[in-house]
């Protein structure tokens, strides 16, 4: 997929890296969030990998769609997570 050769294999907000935690087994392994919900598209829209996807791991991709009626931006969710990492990803 475009969105994980542009943006990598390592969590945007917190920088999990599956394969580096879990071994091979994990290997490729991340999800892939769109910046803008697909629920607000309204109808069919093009999607532009660099600007519109981003690379998140399970975790931090389950809080930023918590709330039905409020998605968080990546941006929300690393204010969130600022001072709790041992080590803040780049």
């Amino acid at each position: 997929m475009k969105a994980i050769a542009i943006h990598g294999l390592d969590c945007k907000a917190c920088g999990f890296d599956f394969e580096q935690a879990y071994g091979e087994h994990a290997k490729g392994f991340i999800h892939v969030h769109h910046v803008v919900p697909i629920s607000k598209f309204g109808g069919e829209q093009a999607v532009n990998p660099e600007t519109d996807l981003v690379t998140l791991c399970a975790n931090c991709h389950a809080v930023v769609h918590r709330k039905r009626d409020m998605t968080l931006s990546v941006d929300e969710l690393k204010g969130m997570l600022r001072g709790r990492w041992v080590v803040e990803p780049q």
